[in-house]
């Protein structure tokens, strides 16, 4: 519905909640997944926090999924700030040039993975991230509107390149939470992600995501979180983390029907979706083996479906 109001002397946001709350995502098993954010401007870092407001849970001690930034404590007494260091640290500063006029099309951005540094430009900006230590992006001027958008945008392409350092990955898939496990369904665009999803939530299934899942490899099991990224469906997902019991393939049609996927296939489809880094696959052995952990660890599937919740039999006869 719009942007939050930002004090422009205090960079305090006036936010439809409580300022009790935390950011928070999942239980107290893993090491949180955690984002700080040091923006160059208080708009930034309301718009981040508006966003991520809907992991907001006071009842939770610690996060999985963390987002801070540099503001004073009282300013943003909701976010949690986990013990130990961030997965990813993000400095970010605005640049003297200009970008002037144009629409915020966010498939213009452009990558050059390398094994020990990652670079992601876009027309609005430019992010460097390593294997270690904070990540920089550079925002042009006069962005407006586009300057949330570019940094989220950049943010979340850095975190998917440090993900694989843990096991983790940011999939292009939709989730659903079905009997307490997750099941992802990964294909491009126009596949039937937002279609399948709402048929799950129509069934009575729980939606994560609509087009991209933040998945966690840092413990025994890869776990799919509740994350703030980008989703189509509304209300976010809110705060979780599921064990990931099945990665699955889209197939239309009637009745509903699961089919096995050869590996060697499954690690193509799932590479095509892994989201910012599947050119790093044959160069950078994090991806490598992130691949390999996922298709030796998680069954996959072709799901045959309809616009209809019908599928989610297979989903809950799914084996343990």
């Amino acid at each position: 519905g719009g942007y939050p109001h930002c004090d422009g002397k205090t960079g305090c946001a006036i936010l439809p909640f409580r300022n009790d709350r935390r950011i928070t995502v999942g239980s107290r098993k893993a090491r949180p997944i955690a984002l700080a954010v040091s923006p160059d401007g208080t708009t930034i870092a309301c718009l981040l926090e508006t966003r991520a407001v809907a992991l907001c849970d006071p009842s939770a001690r610690e996060p999985h999924t963390s987002m801070s930034t540099n503001k004073r404590p009282e300013d943003v007494t909701f976010v949690a700030r986990p013990e130990g260091d961030p997965v990813l640290r993000l400095d970010v500063t605005r640049d003297d040039e200009s970008a002037g006029e144009g629409e915020f099309l966010p498939k213009a951005m452009r990558s050059s993975l390398a094994r020990e540094q990652a670079i992601f430009d876009m027309p609005e900006g430019r992010a460097i991230v390593g294997r270690d230590g904070p990540a920089a992006i550079r925002l042009k001027r006069d962005l407006g509107e586009r300057e949330f958008f570019t940094l989220v945008n950049l943010l979340r392409a850095c975190l998917a390149w440090r993900l694989p350092g843990r096991g983790g990955m940011l999939l292009h898939a939709a989730g659903l939470i079905v009997e307490r496990r997750a099941f992802l369904l990964t294909g491009p665009e126009d596949s039937g992600k937002s279609t399948w999803a709402r048929a799950g939530e129509e069934g009575g299934a729980r939606v994560l995501s609509d087009d991209q899942v933040l998945d966690d490899g840092a413990g025994e099991r890869l776990e799919a979180l509740g994350s703030p990224f980008r989703s189509t469906h509304e209300p976010l997902s809110g705060p979780g983390r599921w064990p990931l019991a099945g990665i699955l393939f889209p197939a239309h049609g009637s009745p509903p029907a699961l089919a096995p996927v050869e590996s060697l296939l499954a690690a193509a489809r799932l590479t095509a979706n892994l989201s910012f880094i599947a050119e790093g696959v044959g160069r950078d052995e994090r991806i490598d083996a992130l691949i390999a952990r996922v298709t030796g660890e998680i069954d996959c599937a072709e799901l045959t479906f309809a616009p209809e919740p019908s599928f989610l039999a297979l989903l809950r006869s799914w084996p343990a």
